[in-house]
């Protein structure tokens, strides 16, 4: 997926800092003397557009964090959407779902749920979610953020077309992609559930080396599964290869770590299964850490803060619309 436009998203910018706004576009350099939040947004927006996401983060930083400022409510969700998308381009997709959230919590206190501005934000916010959920495999997931993002940004481009058409034509390209990787992924599972029975039967006679290649087909089964939306029979594969893993009689070792870890995923997104699947995770910490899995140990640290933050997101999306 292409990267966000930020423009289609910025709040609309009163007309007496049309000169400011020029003097940063000329010069590429934020106005001397004392700077409005208005005219500081006009200079993040700059700095996006030109890539320099390092002093664009610690300006936004600044601004969401300086108690001296009065923050209208759009402008936070604005800031906070733009640092999202920061740390999208550092693939740091834990810290862009809490900025999502902080966004969404600006929009959702706002009395007038309306408005061009609003709607390009939530807009770009959806946009934002599908780009992750497509990044980390979660297609059906990104398929109904950007179904969302799209239908909104059809709705933005008959009142303003000069502003939105660009991102309307984003979403719709995003929207192949998504569409052809789940018809790829479905004729992927059919073939591992044609090795799997395969495996299967020769696991049932004693063969080892079959027993080991069952677990491995399993495990991708779950992993599609889990791209698919379907995280209910996901956590069915994982815990069948979790059972291969024990029938080859080896220790918990690195790939029973990640299997486990890999189940608590897919048990984490049904909310009767959330508090199971926190126990599996903090029983995994310490197997993690004896093992000397840094990587996992930090997956698992990054589910636990995760637990809550996406039921709020979810909350938050539901509540607006």
């Amino acid at each position: 997926m292409k990267a966000l436009q930020h423009e289609a998203s910025l709040p609309t910018m009163p007309a007496e800092i049309d000169e400011q706004r020029a003097y940063i576009n000329r010069t590429g350099n934020q106005p001397e003397g004392e700077c409005g939040l208005q005219v500081k947004m006009c200079y993040v927006l700059y700095l996006l557009k030109h890539r320099r996401n390092t002093d664009a983060a610690m300006l936004i930083d600044t601004l969401n964090y300086s108690p001296d400022i009065d923050m209208p409510l759009i402008s936070k969700a604005w800031l906070w959407l733009a640092r999202m998308s920061i740390y999208i381009a550092k693939k740091d997709f834990t810290l862009a779902i809490g900025a999502a959230e902080q966004s969404l919590q600006a929009l959702d206190a706002i009395a007038v749920k309306r408005g061009e501005d609003f709607l390009a934000i939530l807009a770009a916010i959806l946009y934002n979610l599908a780009s992750i959920h497509n990044s980390t495999g979660e297609n059906v997931r990104a398929a109904k953020e950007l179904s969302k993002a799209q239908k909104l940004y059809e709705r933005l481009v008959k009142k303003n077309e000069h502003r939105f058409a660009s991102m309307l034509t984003y979403a719709v390209e995003a929207s192949t992609v998504i569409f052809t990787s789940r018809a790829k992924q479905m004729e992927v599972f059919s073939h591992y559930q044609e090795m799997s029975e395969h495996y299967s039967e020769l696991a049932s006679e004693g063969n080892h080396d079959a027993l080991r290649s069952l677990m491995d087909t399993l495990t991708k089964e779950g992993d599609l599964m889990m791209q698919m939306g379907n995280s209910r029979d996901a956590a069915k594969y994982y815990s069948k290869a979790l059972r291969c893993h024990k029938r080859l009689g080896a220790p918990m070792d690195k790939d029973g770590l990640h299997l486990s870890i890999a189940l608590a995923r897919a048990l984490m997104q049904k909310s009767d299964r959330r508090d199971t699947a926190e126990q599996l995770l903090l029983t995994l910490q310490p197997v993690a850490q004896n093992l000397g899995a840094k990587d996992a140990a930090k997956e698992i640290e990054d589910l636990l803060k995760a637990k809550n933050r996406n039921f709020s997101i979810m909350s938050l999306l539901k509540g607006i619309f």
